[in-house]
């Protein structure tokens, strides 16, 4: 199976300066991040917000610099690339960010919007191919073709958002980087983004790293789930095997807090709690685990897996796999 992106011991820290006098303060965002992104899959995100899956998305799209680490992007090393190197890769790799009303210039109209990327990449110059293309890429995401000379502001959240996926499409990439795509949209518009998605995912063959804070909508679309936590990866597994075999107590606990009929939550401890810990724990969760063991107070345990497909970084379940049956 082809790796359209390869993640490998990604760290990235940042440095706090002083301001007058003082030491920098150093501040891990990512731990050791391993992932792999196939080809045609989607592969979802999850983790409360501040945990790093935006700060993850930003180092891919070369944003930002990672501390240690590699990231391949179909087999490509993207450390140190020049921008003229970034400019094929900008083309391979698109990206829809969360909030459709910042992310369009208010300044353009649809045509200005979605031919910006033609333009800076040299594709459909010749003004009716341009105009047949636009209006084909239109209908694609729903929305009709007397759109095309309108400006962002005058469009709802849906309709902005389904813009900015066309705009992202333009350029026919092979992976879509979608940031939260549907959080800042409501339930009923929701519900027709995800719809649209997945429809363009199958047609078009993509590979989609798919952030989200929302467990019902990264079961709707994900092929696999990585569950983040303080900028550690702590569960890996395909959808259904996440949600029917939860391992972590993180994920369990994330599980347990969404809406459902006569379930009973089970909540995590509060944040002052581990605000106060956290620097005496190796495990970023283990002051908020239940379950936590002697051993989680001075090592931190790898990430392994326990069963065919799934891992978890977590000293209890790996310690009840190595136990005989």
């Amino acid at each position: 199976m082809v790796a359209r992106i390869e993640i490998s011991h990604l760290d990235k820290t940042y440095i706090r300066k002083p301001w007058l006098w003082g030491k920098a303060m150093l501040r891990p965002v990512l731990q050791d991040i391993n992932l792999i992104l196939p080809e045609n899959r989607v592969l979802g995100l999850v983790g409360e917000s501040g945990c790093g899956k935006s700060t993850l998305c930003k180092v891919v799209l070369g944003i930002e610099q990672a501390t240690a680490g590699t990231v391949k992007i179909n087999g490509q090393d993207i450390a140190g690339l020049s921008g003229t190197q970034w400019k094929p890769l900008r083309q391979y790799m698109q990206v829809v960010y969360q909030d459709p009303y910042a992310s369009l210039d208010p300044r353009m109209n649809v045509r200005q919007l979605i031919s910006e990327p033609l333009d800076i990449h040299g594709l459909h110059l010749q003004k009716k191919e341009r105009e047949q293309f636009l209006k084909a890429l239109l209908d694609s995401v729903g929305l009709a073709e007397n759109y095309l000379d309108r400006y962002a502001h005058e469009f709802s959240g849906g309709q902005r958002q389904r813009i900015a996926i066309a705009r992202a499409l333009a350029l026919e990439p092979q992976i879509l980087i979608a940031d939260e795509p549907v959080s800042a949209l409501d339930v009923s518009v929701q519900a027709q983004i995800l719809n649209l998605l997945k429809e363009i995912k199958e047609k078009r063959k993509l590979s989609v790293l798919f952030v989200t804070h929302d467990f019902a909508v990264a079961r709707f679309l994900c092929d696999e789930i990585a569950v983040m936590y303080q900028g550690k990866i702590v569960e890996q597994a395909p959808s259904e095997e996440l949600f029917a075999h939860p391992l972590h107590p993180y994920t369990r606990q994330l599980l347990s807090a969404v809406p459902s009929l006569g379930k009973k939550k089970q909540l995590l401890a509060p944040h002052a709690f581990w605000e106060e810990s956290r620097n005496e724990w190796p495990c970023p969760f283990a002051p908020r685990c239940q379950n936590s063991l002697d051993v989680c107070q001075y090592t931190l345990p790898k990430i392994k897996e326990v069963y065919p497909g799934h891992q978890v970084c977590c000293a209890l379940e790996n310690k009840l796999s190595e136990e005989p049956l």
